[in-house]
């Protein structure tokens, strides 16, 4: 049974940008560079 749904999404950039002196955001850039841009934000500080 297969127990994924798409093939693994490879990452050509990945970033790390301080929003304070606590906390730090996780940025990685996938798909094609010539498509849509898409911004997904999951969770954060007490999320």
């Amino acid at each position: 049974m297969r127990t994924e749904l798409y093939p693994e999404i490879e990452i050509y950039k990945e970033h790390m940008i301080p929003v304070s002196d606590l906390h730090t955001i996780y940025v990685e850039e996938s798909g094609n560079p010539l498509g849509h841009p898409v911004v997904v934000l999951h969770g954060g500080p007490g999320g």
